[in-house]
């Protein structure tokens, strides 16, 4: 089956039928992909990026509600102390 977009309703089902994980089908995808569209925290935050291995260098990004980056940034890097 020639690989093509599909959305998530669509790829669960055909998922179902074929009986493989949507999720690292989809994940062994990106390797050979030309366009990705993911969520700017994946590309933020270490322990998600890990996940995926995408190589971004010579690559374009383009971040959609970029004013929240700030923010994520500041979430993933941040911490909690909790004293005794």
């Amino acid at each position: 089956m020639p690989w093509r977009a599909m959305d998530i309703e669509e790829l669960h089902k055909i998922a179902q039928r074929e009986q493989y994980c949507p999720y690292f089908a989809n994940k062994d995808r990106c390797s050979a992909a030309d366009l990705i569209f993911m969520p700017y925290n994946y590309l933020i935050d270490d322990k998600i990026q890990e996940n995926f291995e995408i190589e971004y260098s010579n690559s374009i990004l383009i971040f959609d509600e970029a004013h929240n980056v700030a923010g994520c940034a500041e979430e993933v890097s941040s911490f909690e102390i909790k004293a005794k």
